[in-house]
């Protein structure tokens, strides 16, 4: 299967850390939730790795969770596909948990902000003991006078790997460029959001303004 958003240069570095270190931790027969499956993709990184787990994809999107299905089929009975809207995370039924892993790839931009504490709480009730959180998505920027910085590493990415992860000629068009459905959150924000939520947080990889981060439910 081929990644179907690409996008990125660092992408595809920051999706196989990810699924390695689920694959690294994970124990024979352990379940991972995935918030905002889309098509599938990193499902079947997983399942690359480990087809010895169980695996439940979360989507708003009835057509992204078809496509899903026809992806995922490798699982067989070990995957299970659920439709629901992550903005209203407690009335999704049938994901329950106790999980071991949850993870969330490029999906937490799409919420707005009370909707990602809301998650981050959700999340953290259902692990369990030993559980982490997974968390993959763009950082906002919030500093103009760092933005050439910002945009000086974007330039690079795209003179070495042919491909920009983003482009803007001022920190102004950045923002405009955001628009009102695409809404990344700060670093100090989900440090906050996770310390709320009870969890250890620290970030695992940042590269440009795209981070990996990690939560784990304290003993």
């Amino acid at each position: 299967m081929e990644d179907p958003i690409r996008r990125h240069p660092t992408r595809a570095e920051q999706l196989d850390l990810l699924a390695g270190a689920v694959a690294d931790l994970a124990r024979p027969g352990d379940a991972v939730l995935d918030l905002g499956c889309g098509t599938g993709y990193l499902g079947h990184l997983l399942h690359a790795r480990r087809a010895d787990l169980a695996y439940v994809g979360v989507d708003r999107k009835g057509e992204s969770l078809t496509a899903a299905a026809a992806n995922l089929k490798p699982w067989g009975a070990s995957a299970r596909l659920v439709e629901g809207d992550l903005s209203d995370i407690a009335a999704i039924g049938g994901i329950e948990g106790p999980w071991r892993f949850i993870v969330t790839v490029l999906t937490f931009h799409d919420l707005d902000d009370a909707a990602k504490a809301r998650t981050i709480a959700w999340a953290a009730g259902r692990l369990a003991p030993g559980g982490v959180f997974l968390l993959h998505d763009r950082i906002r920027l919030t500093e103009p006078a760092l933005f050439p910085l910002q945009k000086s590493i974007w330039d690079r990415l795209e003179r070495i790997h042919g491909e920009g992860m983003r482009s803007a000629a001022d920190f102004a068009a950045y923002e405009h460029d955001l628009g009102q459905d695409n809404r990344p959150a700060t670093l100090a924000d989900y440090g906050a959001w996770f310390a709320a939520a009870g969890l250890a947080f620290q970030p695992l990889h940042l590269h440009g303004n795209v981070a990996l981060l990690a939560g784990a439910r304290r003993s």
